[in-house]
């Protein structure tokens, strides 16, 4: 599951809970804890948003920073050597 899938997931399920709302930690430690292990989570444990929103922007954020440094490692012209 991508990260903004993820997002909007927790998003709806928070939005269903309306008669004994959970705090905003608890919301923020579910979010965070219910990651994959993995560079996202662990900034965020590092962090700790103060707020849900915050959290996923964080998120999203990192995500989009860790995908692309991926993608710079396996592009072909990225300088790898060809042992000739």
């Amino acid at each position: 599951m991508s990260m903004r899938d993820y997002v909007q997931k927790i998003q709806h399920l928070f939005s269903c809970i309306v008669t004994n709302p959970i705090d905003v930690a608890s919301q923020v430690h579910v979010f965070i804890f219910g990651m994959l292990e993995g560079m996202t989570r662990y900034c965020l444990t590092r962090v700790e948003p103060p707020t849900l929103e915050a959290a996923f922007a964080l998120a999203l954020r990192e995500d989009y920073t860790v995908a692309s440094s991926y993608t710079r490692v396996l592009t072909p012209d990225a300088g790898a050597s060809h042992g000739d």
